[in-house]
């Protein structure tokens, strides 16, 4: 069920993407603003908020389980193709659609034989690596189809080792998914691995009907962060007079923010300081790529495979003076944030404007200058490792499993309420988890003056 489920998501993401593409390269730039920020906001939504948001609507539907996987499966739908328009957007084909077209009216091939010329050219290799992705995406998420009450091997296998399974048994039931998700890895793989990224030319508005694409956008907008936010805060508003008289997430909130701040500077010093390691030696490139790719295949298996596997690895003799630290479950988010670093990095170095850039260290050091640096090289570092903290602080799957005792995530905390349904006061404690790493990044922001690099 969960693989069928998993490809169609994937088929959908794919053909979805391919449709908003246009109004991404937009040359209006308030159109491609709008697109983006439309896009993006499903995909960064905290999995664990759309969940609780809809877990009453899906125990309404209980007996109506079709019904509910339906609108899971298209939650799943809205908040990965994010993912899938991404990289078509950074792996354009290698031929225009006006070369495509001016062969079609020169050698008017048959259907398949066009199709088999696009396939040898190249221009199946976008689709087919986001089609990947997104299939391993869908197929090991666990927060959403716990809370919505969805059958998945992640939650079967999640349940079953939070039950008492022993750990060689939840390892053993991983045989059957793995191969799936490697041959999704591969696949993308193969399918990235040879394609330089560069973002997709600007197109002008009359050459797509735009109409569609907007209605997708703004319906995964409105399902996966519009509604559940509103829902969240409404009950929070009810909420808040309780939570005032007695706050007893705190230690929980700094232990996640402690978690995600350590993963997301592990993950941030693995892409931005091995590939700086790889450019500037001879012998070490190869082992600085060697590392950071086996990392990003590693993280690409999602948190709960890593979770099991750093969990038996800290049994064996040698490690297991660090069972009860948070070293395994740092470790393993920063793997878990590994690909999505390595994404954002890629972004920069396309959008980096290095002949601005050059001309500012020619300069002498000022406020001003200070500045300029800011906005043309330090500022995307920093909103990179703000989404790699914001993405750790919220993980769920890795945290249940790895946390040592005494430092319980809040996102643990918040999940084992949930299965109590919604109350007023659990949400006004989600609104509150949700608040406290926003805080922290705009206080980090607020100080650059400090810390930045003039």
């Amino acid at each position: 069920m969960t693989l069928l489920r998993s490809f169609m998501v994937g088929v959908l993401a794919v053909a979805a993407a391919r449709l908003v593409q246009p109004l991404l390269a937009d040359s209006r730039r308030a159109v491609r603003r709008l697109a983006w920020m439309l896009l993006l906001a499903p995909y960064f939504t905290p999995v664990l908020l759309t969940g609780y948001a809809y877990a009453n609507f899906s125990l309404s539907l209980i007996h109506h389980p079709a019904i509910n996987v339906l609108f899971y499966s298209a939650l799943l739908w809205w908040k990965f193709t994010p993912m899938a328009a991404v990289i078509l957007h950074f792996t354009p084909p290698p031929l225009s659609a006006e070369a495509i077209y001016c062969r079609k009216l020169a050698a008017a091939p048959s259907p398949f034989g066009h199709g088999a010329f696009l396939i040898r050219a190249g221009c199946a290799r976008g689709p087919v690596a986001a089609f990947a992705v997104v299939f391993l995406c869908t197929f090991a998420e666990f927060e959403m189809a716990s809370l919505m009450v969805v059958k998945s091997w992640t939650v079967a296998l999640f349940d079953a080792h939070a039950g008492g399974l022993a750990l060689s048994e939840s390892l053993r039931r991983m045989a059957g998914p793995l191969p799936w998700e490697a041959a999704a890895i591969a696949t993308a793989v193969i399918g990235l691995g040879r394609r330089q990224a560069m973002p997709a030319r600007r197109v002008t508005a009359g050459q797509s009907n735009p109409w569609l694409a907007w209605c997708h956008l703004v319906i995964a907008f409105t399902f996966a962060l519009l509604i559940p936010a509103g829902m969240v805060l409404w009950g929070a508003i009810r909420g808040v007079s309780l939570l005032l008289e007695n706050f007893v997430i705190t230690r929980e909130i700094l232990a996640s923010l402690l978690f995600a701040a350590g993963a997301s500077t592990l993950a941030g010093l693995a892409v931005f300081g091995l590939g700086a390691a790889a450019r500037g030696r001879r012998a070490g490139p190869v082992l600085c790529q060697i590392i950071l790719g086996a990392g990003v295949l590693a993280g690409l298996l999602g948190p709960l495979v890593l979770a099991l596997v750093v969990l038996a690895a800290v049994q064996l003799p040698g490690l297991i003076s660090l069972r009860e630290t948070p070293a395994p479950l740092v470790f393993t988010l920063g793997l878990v944030l590994l690909p999505l670093a390595f994404v954002l990095k890629r972004v920069l170095e396309l959008t980096a404007h290095r002949g601005a850039w050059h001309l500012t260290a020619l300069l002498q050091k000022s406020r001003a200058v200070r500045e300029l640096n800011w906005r043309l090289d330090t500022s995307g570092k920093f909103w990179a490792m703000v989404l790699l903290f914001i993405w750790a602080y919220w993980d769920l799957t890795a945290s249940s499993i790895l946390a040592p005792i005494g430092m319980t995530p809040v996102t643990v905390r918040l999940y084992n309420l949930m299965h109590y349904g919604q109350i007023a006061a659990l949400s006004a404690m989600t609104c509150a988890a949700f608040a406290a790493p926003v805080l922290v990044c705009l206080l980090a922001r607020g100080t650059r003056r400090w810390w930045a690099p003039s």
